[in-house]
């Protein structure tokens, strides 16, 4: 979409002021991978280096989607996970385990909680207004969605190259 002659005309004002402009940047980056059956499994996204440092790595799963119109691919999957975890150059997110999760004895509260949290951790938005208005239940069978906030990280590594690995374990099937 582009601006209007009025609208034109006020930032070629600006551009010859030489003014300033605070411009917010966001990098999105989507990985995906074939997880084999196994009950532990680590995946490597890769070593990045990028202008920004992550600030949320945001996991999801999906089982016989991809290229078969059968299936809705906006439901995802818990795959039985107990336990899921980032590490970021070495530095593991969340610190503590997700010891009690477990979807078919609806053990899921933290997991749920942090996902539901997002919303308002990433727009600065009061609870109330960033709800997601998901239930638990929608969020076992619908949307398990595994939030990752790595927002808080050593200013050393702002610039740095970002090694991230993820790793789960599941309940066998």
């Amino acid at each position: 979409m582009l601006p209007n002659d009025e609208e034109k005309h006020e930032l070629y004002k600006t551009i010859e002021s030489t003014t300033s402009l605070p411009v917010g940047y966001r990098m999105i980056q989507c990985d995906s991978i074939a997880v084999p059956q196994t009950r532990n499994f680590t995946w490597r996204l890769s070593v990045k280096s990028a202008p920004v440092k992550p600030q949320w790595i945001i996991v999801a799963f999906q089982t016989d989607k991809p290229g078969n119109q059968e299936h809705n691919p906006s439901i995802l999957y818990h795959c039985n996970l107990t336990n899921m975890f980032v590490m970021l150059n070495s530095r593991r997110y969340p610190e503590i385990d997700y010891d009690d999760t477990n979807f078919t004895q609806q053990n899921f509260s933290r997991v749920y909680g942090d996902a539901a949290a997002f919303r308002t951790k990433f727009y600065h938005l009061e609870d109330l207004i960033s709800n997601p208005n998901i239930t638990p239940a929608d969020y076992r069978e619908l949307f398990p969605t595994f939030v990752f906030d790595v927002t808080k990280q050593s200013e050393k590594l702002k610039n740095s190259v970002s090694d991230i690995q993820i790793k789960l374990s599941s309940q066998k099937t």
